[in-house]
C-alpha cells in the first residue's frame, strides 16, 4: 500500500472513530454518565494525514450520529413498553389471585362464594350490592366493609346513591384496579361472571353469579377448574362521545318489545340507533350489574362490537357485556378453582361459552381458552 493510500485508510478510520465516540458522547450525555476520555484526543489522531485538523465536528458526521441514536431509541422503546405492560399484566395477574383467595376465605366461614345481590347469609336481597362489597373483609379491608351502612342495600342503587355511603363507594381500592388501565375516574376492573340472559331454560342467566344462585362446589356442577368467576374490563370513557370499546350502547326503539332471550335482543341492539352511550362503565366497584361489576360470555375477549344493553332493564342486565382489557391479546381470568389464566381474543367462541356456564354440563378446559 502506498503513502497516498495509507493516508486515506487512516482519514476513514479517524472519521469512523469521531463518529462513534460522539455517539458514545451523546449516550452518555443522556444516561449521565462521563463522556468518552478519548473524545478530546480526536483531532490529534488526525495529524498522520494532515498537519492540523479541526477539532469541530462535521454536520454529516452529527446527522449520522442522530441517525444512529434514533435508530437506537426506535428499538429500545417498543421494548420498554413490552416490558412495562409485561409487569402491569403480571400485576393484574396478581390482583385476580387476590379476588381468588379472598373468595375461598369467604367460601370457608359461609359455605358458598359471595352471591350475586345478597343481602347476608341465605337471604335473598333486591339490593344492587356487588360481589365485591361481600369480600372486602377477607382483603384487610375490614373498617372498609363496616363504614357500609347495609339497612339502606335494598333502596340504595347507581341512580339513587345514598349520602350515608358515600365515602365507601367512593374509596379507592387497589386491589379492584388494573394498572394496565389508565383512566382515573374508574374505582373498579374487574368483573364477576353472570351469564347469559335467557339461554338456559328455567334460568335467567347462565351463568354462576347470576341471580338466585349460592355459587358452591355443589351447585357449579361443571366443576369449579372449568368455570370462568371473574375477568376484566375497561372503564368507560367518563366524556361527552361514546367509544365502542369502552363504554356501553344503549338499544333504541325497543320499548314495548318482548325480549325473551340475548339471541334476540343483541342483533336488535346493535342495528339500532343508540339513545345514549353509558360512559361511567367501572365507576363503582360498590354496586352489581353490568356496567360496574359484571360481565358474560356472549362475546369472546376484546369482542370488536360494542358492548351493547338496554336501559330499561335494571342496570343493564341483558345483551353484549364481554370482557375486555388493555393486555395486547386477550384477558385475564379467574376460575373457580382460584387459578388465573390468560384467554385469548381468538379463543374458540364454543369453548368460550362452556367455560362462562356453571351447570351446562357442556364442560370445557380452562386451557382451551388458548
Amino acid at each position: 500500500m502506498n503513502a497516498e493510500g495509507l493516508s486515506a485508510s487512516v482519514g476513514r478510520f479517524v472519521a469512523y472513530r469521531r463518529i462513534v465516540l460522539l455517539a458514545l458522547y451523546s449516550l452518555c450525555s443522556i444516561a449521565g454518565c462521563g463522556a468518552p476520555r478519548d473524545v478530546d484526543a480526536v483531532s490529534h489522531v488526525g495529524s498522520i494525514s494532515s498537519a492540523r485538523r479541526d477539532r469541530a465536528f462535521t454536520l454529516i458526521e452529527v446527522l449520522v450520529v442522530l441517525g444512529v441514536i434514533g435508530i437506537l431509541i426506535g428499538l429500545l422503546l417498543p421494548a420498554v413498553q413490552a416490558a412495562r405492560e409485561s409487569a402491569r399484566r403480571v400485576q393484574c395477574s396478581a390482583n385476580l389471585r387476590q379476588l381468588g383467595i379472598a373468595m375461598n376465605a369467604y367460601y370457608a366461614l359461609h359455605g358458598m362464594f359471595p352471591s350475586s345481590q345478597l343481602l347476608t347469609g341465605p337471604n335473598w336481597s333486591a339490593n344492587c350490592m356487588s360481589e365485591l362489597s361481600y369480600l372486602l373483609p377477607d382483603l384487610e379491608q375490614g373498617p372498609l366493609f363496616a363504614s357500609i351502612n347495609m339497612t339502606l342495600a335494598n333502596s340504595e342503587s347507581p341512580q339513587l346513591p345514598s349520602l350515608e355511603n358515600h365515602t365507601a363507594r367512593n374509596t379507592r381500592v387497589g386491589t379492584f384496579l388494573c394498572p394496565s388501565d389508565p383512566c382515573s375516574f374508574a374505582l373498579n376492573s374487574y368483573r364477576f361472571n353472570r351469564g347469559r340472559f335467557g339461554m338456559r331454560p328455567g334460568l335467567p342467566f347462565d351463568g354462576p353469579f347470576s341471580l338466585m344462585v349460592l355459587p358452591s362446589d355443589e351447585t357449579v356442577t361443571d366443576g369449579l377448574a372449568a368455570t370462568a368467576f371473574v375477568s376484566e374490563r375497561v372503564a368507560g370513557t367518563f366524556v361527552a362521545e361514546g367509544d365502542g370499546v369502552r363504554d356501553i350502547k344503549t338499544a333504541g326503539n325497543l320499548r314495548g318489545t318482548l325480549i325473551s332471550s340475548d339471541a334476540q335482543f343483541i342483533p336488535l341492539c346493535l342495528a339500532s340507533e343508540p339513545v345514549e352511550w353509558l360512559l361511567v362503565s367501572g365507576r363503582y366497584w360498590m354496586y352489581s350489574g353490568f356496567p360496574f361489576t359484571h360481565y358474560n360470555h356472549n362475546g369472546t375477549p376484546n369482542d370488536g362490537r360494542p358492548s351493547c344493553g338496554w336501559p330499561w332493564i335494571r342496570d343493564y342486565n341483558i345483551g353484549l357485556h364481554p370482557p375486555r382489557s388493555w393486555h395486547p391479546g386477550g384477558v385475564n381470568v379467574l376460575y373457580g378453582d382460584g387459578r388465573v389464566a390468560f384467554a385469548k381474543n381468538s379463543v374458540n367462541p364454543a369453548v368460550w361459552i362452556a367455560l362462562g356456564t356453571y351447570n351446562a354440563g357442556d364442560l370445557a378446559s380452562s386451557g382451551s381458552s388458548d
